[in-house]
């Protein structure tokens, strides 16, 4: 079994003394289809360059690295070379408590370093990010039990979110490791909501004392991606200064923590004010980039802030320009 305590990347994650360039990625999620439509390509990558975009985290399900193997690497090869790191992307509720999901999962991982082996180093992942919601889902209970404050929790319900929340870290632990002993990244995108649910953190027993999830998974990752969706700069700012301004206090003591990433969505259904696809008046990209450079502006005196991320490419594409 993997250590639990997390191995150390070999450099900082960002630079508390140098400016850098902030970062905007973009989760795709229809991988499937667009490895097999070259129009669709050529639109991403113009897309790409036309926003500058630095990051993309592309859905790859446990068996694509094999089954799709030619498939990606072209696409990784043409982002690749517009200056975009690719990120393959997993994630499923049923990864943090099914144990055979839990298995495919971390082999994943390893058939991942797999595939960068065995390509073009062009066609090569950066590193993987993991998108497992702990929440309960209308599909999978993960015994999460959805807005209640932690000190409201009956006992029963107490424990069972505290086993939920232990197995999540072991599991991003794990991912951690495995991936840095690769050489590569490790990200995941974390809810906004971890130092105030119901106005109360959420914390876990771990190693003599209650401590706030958010405090324990951070220094795994070198990239923390918030999803702070609204469609109100000033709210979506709310939710990523926290992170930003522990991130930055921590590096700033000697810390190695992450780089910490934003995000706007854009697809329909989502919810009204949550969602550009969503909300009236502000349906276009025009109006999500404009939100997108207020919230960078807001956030530039935290170093750890490193850009924001657009979910997701194919509601991106159905929005007026």
């Amino acid at each position: 079994m993997e250590d639990l305590e997390p191995t150390k990347p070999k450099q900082q994650r960002w630079n508390t003394t140098n400016e850098m360039r902030l970062l905007r990625g973009m989760w795709i999620w229809n991988t499937a289809e667009l490895v097999q439509d070259p129009k669709q390509i050529d639109d991403l990558t113009r897309t790409a360059a036309s926003l500058k975009l630095t990051d993309a985290y592309l859905y790859m399900a446990p068996k694509w690295y094999n089954d799709k193997s030619d498939d990606v690497a072209k696409l990784n090869t043409h982002l690749n070379a517009t200056g975009v790191r690719v990120w393959a992307l997993d994630g499923d509720p049923s990864y943090i408590d099914d144990l055979p999901a839990v298995d495919d999962f971390i082999a994943g991982l390893t058939s991942l370093s797999d595939f960068n082996e065995r390509v073009h180093p062009s066609a090569r992942f950066h590193g993987f990010q993991a998108d497992v919601e702990p929440q309960d889902q209308p599909l999978h209970n993960t015994g999460f039990h959805n807005g209640i404050a932690e000190s409201k929790l009956e006992p029963h319900q107490q424990i069972e979110r505290s086993i939920l929340w232990h197995k999540l870290i072991c599991l991003l632990t794990r991912a951690s490791n495995l991936m840095h002993s690769y050489g590569l990244e490790f990200s995941a995108a974390m809810p906004f909501w971890l130092h105030d649910y119901e106005g109360e953190p959420i914390t876990v027993y771990w190693s003599g004392g209650y401590t706030c999830v958010m405090d324990l998974v951070m220094p795994l990752m070198d990239e923390y991606v918030v999803m702070s969706y609204n469609t109100d700069p000033a709210n979506a700012t709310k939710r990523i200064v926290t992170q930003a301004a522990h991130a930055t206090k921590q590096a700033v003591e000697g810390s190695k923590m992450p780089r910490i990433l934003g995000s706007v969505e854009t697809a329909k259904g989502v919810g009204r004010n949550i969602s550009y696809g969503d909300t009236v008046g502000k349906q276009s990209r025009t109006a999500v980039l404009r939100d997108v450079r207020v919230i960078e502006e807001e956030l530039a005196e935290y170093p750890a802030f490193a850009g924001m991320a657009i979910h997701h490419w194919a509601a991106w594409r159905e929005l007026l320009p």
